[in-house]
């Protein structure tokens, strides 16, 4: 019975008396209203997992009219009630048969819970309660569980050719399965097959061949687990077989026989003679000291305990014979190329067969080698140097082999053609010719060495020291054997070329008119072995360059800027190369920005000495001239001096600077005027040390006037301050000697107020008349108080 009106145990003010009747009234009419469901209730997040936390919200509620609320695990049954909630004023809860301490409901009637189980998947239902409400609402969640305790079992005992399954299993929700072999994904086919949501696999038939590690892999979108199975497949036995191949055995050696058959678990295995059982029952059979009644037919079983299968092997026939000894090679053991050879290979045995080797090479019947019928005869028709070695012969039969000792074979040859090193057929003047001459030959040749129709050597080396031009030609080498006595001969083509010395190049420098001509020359040898190429700043000259008497002299045309730089030529014969030394083209160009160290109108002192210095820019260098007034002073240097004694020395100064090659002139002046006083460069004035003097000079005249009149006039006037200037009270100016310091007074001396000094003004002199001077323009003024 639901209880959403129960108020046992609050305390409630008298002003809240009038909202719990109304919700007591509710109550009574909740009883009589039919409910409906229409609430939607969100879930977040939509998505759950065990251990995840979920709020369970409802939408549309109008909650001035709600005073409590019931979730409900299920159906809205009292045993499914999980909480029931009240609003303020009655604030506060009911924790319900269903309720697992992990519920709780917010304000806003929202149910929270907490560590999600897979047992709390479900439907939850939501009944609000107020006065009117008579609707509900319900949801349905879902919460997976994590992925454990895989486990694999099977059907039982996994035989070959019968059917095996494996079930995978475990806990948790939405698993899904998958299988691994080993580390690899496992691949389906015609007999392995997986069923059941992955969960089955199965084998039909089974092989041998499907033992091996199975992992089961189980997952959902959140937790996965895994676990392996051995798969031990029995199988067997198969046909056994018996080892080793051999049939033949000697008298008196051991017979070890072996029999294996592939079985699992290991088969057991029993021998039979003859078809008499029961001889042996491992899988080793061993008889020792063998005699002739050994031979016969072995055979063996074997058989598996747990597929309960056995198998019978072929049998294998023995027989015991004697054995190969006494191995010889009888012949001559010396031939000539070109001539025949016959060897013969004897041995003790009965059906002994023979096989000939030359070192390790065996030898076969063709080409220029015959064997006989029985192989006993090698026959070697012609005779090559390449048959040369150590020949063996092996006598064999079915139960042994013996091998003769080495049988050393000689073949004398050659001479062949003889080689003469190095290949080198260019040599510089002053080196040395090294020869070596080689031919194949046994025994090894004599040498002899022809130069020009006579013997020049006898070994197989040839030196001749310090080359010269004469020793080109053609040097021959004869090569002679005395046990074949046949000779050949080779010939070397030897060219001598001399040492080349650099070139030398003229002119090494040449300055050029703009579109003008320049011819060079390189100067080298004149042998027709010699060639000569040249460059410009190390690349190959330009088309424009004209080349003749066979490349020693080059022309270039209309010469631009382009042609400028630096030429090499270069001389090369078969043997050597030499660089000549550069030689420098310059386009001429100038005179410009002709300048004087002086320019404009200068005013000098007459007496004084006039010094002037003319550049220009110009290539070559500008030839100078110097004129005075238009008059040639005869004068080329860059520099020009003279003392100007006389007022007829003032005029115009002129440099003119000339370009010989581009015919080029160019020039600049300089008036220069005369004057009585000195001439001062402008902005210059006096310096300090100047005016610190002269200040110090009028503080001391001041100050012995001022102590005269302290005695004629007043002893009290000590602090007046008087103002003194020239040109009608001009206040003294902050000048040059503004930072003059001041001069102190001996006791009992009076202080002397101002002074007033007048110096030159900062102006060029000018040429005066003798009789008058022109009264100075500017006053300095300098304020001198004595304290």
């Amino acid at each position: 019975m639901d209880r959403p009106c129960r108020s046992h145990g609050w305390k409630v003010s008298w002003k809240m008396l009038p909202l719990a009747a109304s919700v007591l009234s509710s109550c009574f009419l909740l009883t009589r209203a039919q409910e409906t469901t229409g609430i939607s209730i969100r879930v977040v997040p939509e998505v759950l997992k065990e251990g995840d936390s979920v709020t369970l919200t409802p939408e549309g509620l109008d909650l001035k009219n709600i005073a409590s609320c019931k979730w409900y695990r299920g159906a809205v049954e009292e045993r499914n009630m999980i909480i029931s909630f009240f609003r303020p004023p009655f604030s506060g809860e009911t924790k319900g048969p269903a309720h697992t301490g992990r519920e709780t409901v917010k304000p806003d009637f929202s149910l929270y819970i907490t560590d999600l189980k897979p047992a709390d998947s479900g439907i939850y239902s939501f009944k609000p309660e107020g006065p009117g409400v008579t609707i509900t609402g319900a949801t349905n969640i879902t919460v997976s569980g994590y992925v454990t305790n895989i486990t694999i079992s099977d059907s039982g005992k996994a035989i070959e050719n019968s059917t095996t399954v494996l079930h995978c299993t475990s806990a948790g929700t939405n698993v899904s399965y998958s299988w691994l072999r080993g580390n690899e994904s496992l691949v389906v086919g015609e007999r392995i097959s997986l069923s059941n949501n992955n969960q089955v696999l199965t084998f039909n038939p089974t092989s041998r061949n499907d033992s091996d590690s199975y992992s089961c892999y189980g997952y959902n979108s959140f937790s996965n687990d895994s676990t392996s199975y051995l798969l031990n497949v029995l199988y067997g036995p198969d046909v056994p077989e018996i080892g080793p191949s051999e049939h033949y055995y000697a008298e008196g050696s051991n017979l070890t026989l072996s029999c294996t058959a592939d079985s699992n678990p290991a088969a057991q295995y029993t021998w039979s003679f003859n078809e008499t059982s029961d001889i042996g029952s491992a899988s080793q059979l061993s008889i020792h000291n063998l005699q002739f009644h050994h031979s016969g037919n072995y055979t063996c079983k074997a058989f598996n305990n747990e597929t309960n299968a056995s198998s019978t092997s072929a049998s294998r026939e023995i027989w015991v014979l004697a054995e190969v000894s006494d191995v010889t090679i009888m012949g001559l053991s010396e031939a000539i190329e070109n001539k025949s050879l016959i060897l013969t290979c004897t041995s003790v045995g009965s059906e002994v067969s023979y096989y000939w080797f030359r070192g390790n090479q065996s030898l076969e019947d063709g080409g220029h080698i015959s064997l006989s019928h029985d192989n006993q005869n090698l026959t070697i028709n012609p005779v090559s140097r390449s048959d040369t070695g150590s020949y063996t012969c092996l006598g064999v039969n079915r139960i042994s082999n013996n091998t003769s000792t080495p049988f050393e074979l000689t073949v004398f040859y050659g001479p062949d053609d003889p080689v003469i090193s190095p290949k080198i057929n260019t040599y510089r003047t002053g080196s040395s010719l090294n020869l070596s001459c080689s031919a194949d030959s046994h025994p090894p040749p004599q040498y002899t060495w022809i130069f020009k129709e006579g013997i020049i050597g006898n070994t197989s080396e040839l030196l001749i020291s310090n080359l010269t031009l004469n020793d080109t030609g053609d040097y021959t080498c004869s090569a002679f054997n005395v046990e074949t006595n046949l000779s050949k001969s080779a010939s070397l083509l030897v060219e001598v070329y001399e040492t080349l010395s650099n070139p030398v190049l003229w002119p090494a420098e040449a300055i050029v008119a703009e579109n003008a001509s320049v011819s060079l020359q390189c100067n080298t040898s004149n042998r027709l072995d010699v060639n000569v190429t040249w460059f410009k700043d190390s690349n190959p000259v330009l088309d424009k360059a004209v080349l003749f008497n066979r490349n020693r002299n080059l022309t270039l045309t209309a010469v631009s800027k382009d042609e400028e730089g630096m030429y090499t030529c270069k001389a090369t014969n078969p043997v050597s190369k030499a660089t000549s030394n550069p030689s420098k083209i310059s386009l001429a160009y100038g005179p410009n920005n002709v300048k004087l160290n002086q320019t404009g109108t200068v005013t000098l002192k007459l007496g004084s000495r006039l010094a002037l210095l003319c550049t220009a820019e110009s290539l070559p260098e500008a030839q100078f001239r110097w004129f005075f007034n238009h008059t040639n002073m005869n004068v080329t240097a860059n520099t020009f001096s003279t003392d100007l004694t006389a007022w007829e020395d003032g005029g115009n100064y002129t440099c003119q600077a000339y370009n010989s090659v581009v015919k080029k002139l160019a020039s600049a002046s300089v008036n220069v005027k005369l004057t009585t006083q000195e001439s001062t460069p402008p902005g210059s004035g006096l310096t300090p040390g100047q005016i610190v003097g002269i200040v110090i000079g009028c503080v001391l005249g001041v100050a012995l006037i001022g102590g005269l009149g302290y005695f004629l006039f007043t002893k009290t006037a000590l602090g007046r301050t008087e103002q003194h200037s020239s040109n009608g009270n001009i206040p003294s100016a902050p000048g040059r000697n503004q930072g003059v310091t001041d001069t102190k007074p001996t006791p009992g001396e009076e202080d002397i107020q101002y002074s007033t000094l007048a110096f030159k003004a900062n102006h060029p002199p000018q040429p005066q008349p003798a009789a008058t001077r022109p009264l100075e323009s500017n006053i300095i003024y300098s304020e001198i108080k004595k304290k």
